[in-house]
């Protein structure tokens, strides 16, 4: 059973774990609206706090956000107030938008098409409602998975589906791209749109589990989650003799793009 994440409940923390540096969101910004031009009606599917639709609005483009979860839209609309930035903002679901053909130039998908029940139903909406020729693009953030991160978010993850048997995280994986080629719109090779470093213990990585920050214990309960990072601790013990020493962590912000009628 794939593991599901009620959104509103973690709206309040989902910066604390998905943002990223200034500079890095203004590159993100730029990279995408280079893909787009200036002034192009973007469609970002699953909005969330606006972390991505910001910085793209600022780099230009005029962007209308959906998202399922009412708690993440006000945070949405809070952040662009308070940037002074529009953002149009609707409920609604990526597996059934509320907009006509081929009303966008482009649509925006970053961390949500592997969420969604019917990913394939979702990737044929956004087909549907960009321009021919336009653009579907998918934003993903990388971390070294060699680094302390990936490699306690790799035990946190065994660590859950070895307490709840049949659990498995959400995911579409490569199936996306062949899918989309399928509904002829075939990707280019990723682009990288940001890259920066970031430093963090262990410790603090394991606290951030345990606060919930990061996003693989959203959807756990508390039993579990306790359980989860009860063991995830003890391998750390016998990873690194010194839990509270900062280490680098390369993060990496890629694109890819998919034309349609390519």
């Amino acid at each position: 059973m794939a593991i599901e994440i009620a959104f509103d409940k973690i709206a309040d923390v989902y910066d604390a774990h998905r943002a990223h540096p200034p500079e890095a969101a203004i590159a993100i910004g730029q990279a995408i609206v280079a893909q787009t031009g200036s002034g192009a009606q973007i469609l970002e599917i699953g909005i969330g706090s606006g972390r991505i639709a910001l910085p793209v609005a600022a780099a230009g483009a005029r962007v209308t956000g959906i998202d399922v979860s009412s708690g993440m839209l006000a945070t949405a609309r809070e952040r662009a107030a308070q940037a002074g930035l529009p953002l149009w903002l609707i409920k609604a679901d990526a597996q059934a938008l509320p907009f006509a053909n081929a009303t966008f130039d482009a649509v925006l998908a970053v961390h949500v098409l592997h969420l969604l029940p019917d990913w394939r139903a979702a990737l044929a909406e956004m087909v549907r409602v960009v321009k021919p020729g336009g653009a579907i693009i998918q934003g993903v953030d990388w971390r070294d998975p060699e680094s302390c991160v990936g490699r306690l978010r790799g035990q946190l993850r065994q660590a859950v589906m070895d307490l709840v048997p049949g659990a498995r995280p959400p995911g579409a994986g490569a199936a996306v791209t062949q899918h989309l080629a399928k509904l002829g719109a075939p990707a280019g090779e990723p682009i990288e749109a940001a890259r920066w470093e970031r430093t963090i213990s262990p410790a603090e990585v394991i606290a951030g589990m345990a606060a919930r920050i990061d996003a693989e214990t959203w959807a756990l309960s508390d039993e579990v989650l306790a359980a989860a990072i009860e063991r995830v601790q003890a391998w750390a013990n016998h990873q690194w003799p010194d839990l509270n020493e900062p280490q680098v962590v390369e993060h990496r912000f890629l694109l890819t793009i998919s034309r349609t009628g390519v």
